[in-house]
């Protein structure tokens, strides 16, 4: 008895797997490309931040006020602009305080549906 050659056929099953596996890979691929970039966007905001506070204290003759701070703190960031608005320069308790707020946009928003907020901050005393 002979089986019926359709339930032999091996053709066309790599494509098969392939059209279920990679929308996984693409997804996996794209997060973590994702959540590198964010990493170091976080890694960039948080270096122009720490720069800008020393600067209050230690460089006067560049950051003698709030709008010269935040100038020289965008100017910090690399890679990606952030407008100097964005950085907010206070005074509390533990001396010259400059922090940033910025949202995170995916290259893919469509794939990665989620709204992150990237805050950074830092305090240097005088």
């Amino acid at each position: 008895m002979r089986r019926p050659p359709l339930l032999t056929a091996c053709g066309g099953t790599a494509a098969i797997e392939m059209a279920f596996l990679l929308p996984a890979f693409m997804l996996m691929f794209f997060g973590i490309v994702e959540f590198g970039r964010m990493l170091w966007m976080q890694s960039t905001l948080q270096q122009a931040v720490e720069a800008a506070a020393r600067c209050t204290v230690v460089n006067t003759a560049t950051c003698d006020n709030a709008a010269d701070t935040q100038s020289y703190a965008a100017s910090q960031v690399s890679g990606f602009t952030v407008a100097s608005s964005r950085f907010t320069v206070s005074t509390p308790s533990c001396g010259s305080q400059v922090s940033v707020s910025l949202p995170f946009n995916f290259v893919a928003p469509n794939l990665l549906p989620w709204n992150i907020t990237l805050s950074a901050q830092s305090c240097y005393p005088t």
